[in-house]
């Protein structure tokens, strides 16, 4: 039984806007850079989101039907191979995030129930200790998300609206607040706006090189990403299937807009100086630190007693973790399901063994979900246990997927101009963008963009003298790379001894 989804224009923005959108990435920006972070997100909106937003609009508009997402955009402009080893190694690039993320969970949990970060003490039980409890409880996450995602896309696409809801929410409570102290603490804007562009003290980029300072636009870039996933989307939307790639731009330029707004708000409300002198702030609970302390500052400004300032800050504070826990959870559920879907079920009927494609009756590929959540769970154990050679290899893996996630965006850009002159002779009406000369120019774009952020990327552990994290972020691609050709190898294989053997397709399928 196939269900459909209904979307209206209104929510569809909302969804991609908010899940493209990075709460932890624009309060990261400000504490990291200040004002100075706005020459960088300009740069990478101007010259990689929005050139690539239009490119997946394209894309989406014309494929709007298929379920191949990635793979098929490259299929039929490069290659099947190509488009199979750019396919896997988007993949896995997300099931290593998923590990990541169903060990996060736990602490916008703990912020929400406690008002603290827990996840971080020991627990004074020698034979349960914190990590293995962290790692049970995301292993049963795993699982829980299993058994939701099972059950069908209308699930996905409520969590992903509830979320969106939520964020938004956070959004306008965070901007207001700060446009509040704007008001009321005049004297202080100036100042503070001063600071924040000194951006002084811990964590600056003061006193480093350009090249090095260069290197937060690998930063601002990937504040930009989940475009990609949520383009897989495009065949779910219903009557919004035609209006889609327009949503989409339209959507990419609210994101723009937010994190712009969001760090100017933020920097001219707080006293940049100040906060980084604070020894008890990093990057792991900047955005819970923010928030109690702009919750604070508004019942100051309101005229609250310090108690219901305080209560206020809780308020903040503890709103801020359900958003953030609600936004793990839909996102978990989005990328358990659509990255897998594509390399299974997007790619031809001769890959992979008959059961991974097969489905539930709601149309969810049931054992390929299994697999991967079976395999997620052994990784967390692993980690959880405290295995040094599993907790390495994570460590690598995780480095190594940094690169192998940005290849597929080139690989994209790449196939662009190849897919605009079809899309000239075919269907000239339905272009967004009407020359191939205006196609090649977002294609050279976004290829520099992420060339130059690769670059920076590879150079930024080398200049501090870590060959090992370097050659790791190079090895990463290259060993996925391999791994894909030799899968799709074998695929083909098969392909030929089904064609070539009378009655043999079932045993080689099943094989």
């Amino acid at each position: 039984m196939k269900t459909t989804t209904t979307f209206s224009p209104k929510r569809l923005v909302m969804i991609i806007t908010m899940t493209v959108f990075s709460f932890s990435s624009m309060t990261t920006a400000f504490f990291l850079m200040g004002i100075k972070a706005f020459p960088y997100f300009i740069g990478a909106a101007l010259f990689y989101f929005i050139p690539y937003a239009i490119i997946i609009a394209e894309f989406t508009g014309v494929y709007k039907n298929h379920i191949g997402g990635l793979y098929q955009w490259l299929a039929g402009h490069l290659s099947e191979k190509v488009a199979f080893i750019a396919a896997f190694l988007w993949y896995c690039s997300y099931f290593i995030w998923m590990i990541s993320l169903f060990m996060k969970l736990w602490i916008p949990s703990s912020i929400l129930l406690f008002g603290q970060d827990l996840t971080k003490k020991n627990n004074s039980n020698p034979y349960f200790s914190t990590a293995i409890l962290i790692g049970m409880l995301s292993i049963l996450a795993v699982f829980v998300t299993l058994f939701f995602v099972s059950k069908g896309f209308k699930g996905i696409a409520s969590s992903l609206y509830l979320s969106g809801i939520l964020m938004t929410i956070l959004i306008v409570a965070s901007l207001g607040g700060n446009l509040l102290l704007w008001i009321t603490n005049r004297s202080d804007i100036l100042p503070n706006l001063t600071a924040s562009f000194k951006g002084i003290q811990k964590n600056s980029t003061s006193g480093q090189t350009l090249i090095e300072q260069l290197s937060f636009l690998i930063f601002a870039i990937t504040a930009f990403g989940g475009l990609d996933t949520i383009a897989s989307l495009v065949d779910k939307t219903g009557k919004q299937k035609k209006q889609f790639p327009k949503l989409l731009i339209f959507s990419s330029i609210l994101v723009v807009s937010c994190y712009f707004l969001g760090i100017f708000l933020w920097s001219g409300g707080t006293d940049l100086a100040h906060l980084k002198a604070n020894n008890s702030i990093h990057l792991g609970n900047l955005m819970y630190e923010l928030m109690e302390n702009l919750g604070y500052s508004v019942g100051q400004a309101l005229s609250l007693t310090a108690l219901q300032s305080q209560f206020l800050a809780q308020v903040f504070t503890r709103y801020t973790a359900l958003t953030l826990l609600l936004s793990y959870i839909s996102l978990l559920s989005t990328i358990f399901y659509l990255p897998i879907r594509t390399l299974v079920e997007g790619t031809p009927q001769h890959y992979w063994h008959p059961r991974l494609k097969q489905k539930n009756k709601h149309d969810m590929p049931i054992y390929a979900l299994l697999a991967q959540g079976s395999l997620i769970s052994l990784f967390i154990l692993g980690i959880s246990l405290g295995s040094q050679y599993v907790v390495f290899l994570y460590n690598q893996l995780t480095l190594m997927t940094n690169i192998s996630r940005a290849i597929p965006y080139l690989l994209v850009a790449l196939a662009y101009p190849a897919f605009k002159k079809k899309q000239l002779v075919n269907n000239p009406t339905t272009v967004l963008v009407p020359s191939r000369i205006n196609a090649t120019l977002l294609s050279t774009s976004v290829i520099l963009s992420i060339t130059l952020a690769i670059g920076f990327q590879i150079y930024q552990p080398l200049s501090q003298g870590n060959l090992l994290q370097s050659l790791t972020l190079l090895i990463g691609p290259l060993l996925f790379t391999l791994l894909a050709y030799l899968l799709y190898q074998h695929f083909h294989r098969k392909k030929e001894i089904t064609q070539n053997e009378d009655g043999t397709e079932v045993y080689n399928l099943e094989k």
